[in-house]
């Protein structure tokens, strides 16, 4: 599979590639990258887009019809295939064979787009995959990582002619690792900051992060593992009306049944509560916090709620239909104590 970066920039003068994959773990960059193609397309094509999910209900034969229909008005339609896992069966996977080998050969002028998540070698080597990356283009979404998300921070920002000095890039990584949304989405808010005369400096950053809404999903944590039912509902209630991004909510979710499971596991092995906390770098009030969680949780309830965190994230993703504000609220009641349902369809 070749790999084609140049369509992130919207200026960029190189061929549109008619198949494009775009696999990552990272919803800021799947939004991105997907984004960047279909507005390329646009500016370049009277386009029509069909978006298909490859689950259950994924018709091998309509499938490859879309590509075998030709427009009686010279405009072309974008195939957005989006994959809800990462492997293919063998019915799918040759139909896609089929659809990428035509684009290949000219026989269609339609554009195929799939998206999905992360691939290890082993499924980027496997028949399926293997057959239709002999045509595509891949958009590569390359993981940042804690030591260079501050890096990663000062160039986006650059990108939005903003000068962010060491220590605000330093302050605000620390803040946002392991999301990348609220970083972008705070680099944002300052741009728009800036281009009002507003200042940019650690102070601003540290404001606009702390009380950028009413409800600060920052604050969610400690209600999260003090059990405090009726405040994580309110809160989820305002964080919703105020358009907070579900990513970000799921993912301090995930932080704290992280921190409660590890804790957990560190003293399975014979740490004090103390000792348990230090390690997994958890200060102040939130021990007291994550002694009474540990009070509500066991290594089975915690599988549980990590299986609805994945159910979660798949819709918000798109990736199964269902309101992801509702799956949020049963699992910040379940981290409180709340028994989640048996099932959620």
């Amino acid at each position: 599979m070749d790999t084609w970066l140049s369509m992130l920039d919207a200026g960029q003068a190189a061929p549109l590639p008619p198949f494009v994959c775009v696999f990552t773990d990272e919803p800021l960059f799947l939004t991105q990258a997907t984004d960047a193609y279909r507005a390329r397309l646009r500016k370049l094509h009277d386009c029509q887009r069909q978006v298909l999910d490859l689950d259950r209900q994924f018709d091998e034969q309509a499938f490859l019809s879309l590509f075998a229909e030709v427009s009686l008005f010279g405009d072309i339609t974008l195939v957005d295939l989006r994959l809800n896992q990462p492997k293919l069966n063998k019915e799918p996977a040759a139909a896609l064979a089929t659809a990428s080998q035509w684009i290949a050969e000219g026989k269609t002028s339609n554009h195929l787009l799939i998206s999905g998540p992360k691939l290890n070698k082993t499924q980027e080597k496997s028949a399926g995959f293997a057959e239709i990356f002999q045509f595509g283009c891949e958009i590569q979404c390359r993981p940042v990582t804690a030591d260079s998300l501050p890096g990663w921070i000062a160039q986006t920002a650059k990108r939005k002619h903003l000068n962010l000095d060491r220590e605000t890039c330093l302050w605000l990584a620390e803040k946002t690792e392991g999301n990348l949304l609220v970083a972008h989405q705070t680099i944002e808010k300052l741009a728009l900051e800036a281009a009002t005369g507003g200042e940019t400096g650690l102070e601003q950053v540290q404001h606009m992060v702390a009380n950028s809404a009413r409800f600060n999903v920052f604050d969610l944590g400690p209600s999260l593992l003090a059990g405090d039912a009726k405040r994580i509902t309110r809160m989820l209630e305002g964080l919703c009306a105020e358009g907070e991004a579900a990513t970000l909510v799921l993912w301090a979710m995930q932080e704290e049944i992280r921190a409660i499971r590890d804790t957990q596991v560190a003293m399975r092995r014979g740490m004090s509560l103390s000792d348990a906390c230090r390690q997994n770098r958890i200060w102040g009030a939130r021990q007291s916090n994550i002694a009474q969680a540990l009070k509500r949780h066991t290594p089975g309830t915690l599988q549980a709620l990590t299986a609805w965190c994945y159910q979660a994230e798949k819709t918000i993703k798109g990736m199964r239909t269902g309101e992801p504000w509702t799956l949020l609220e049963i699992i910040g009641l379940g981290i409180a104590g709340v028994q989640p349902p048996a099932h959620w369809n």
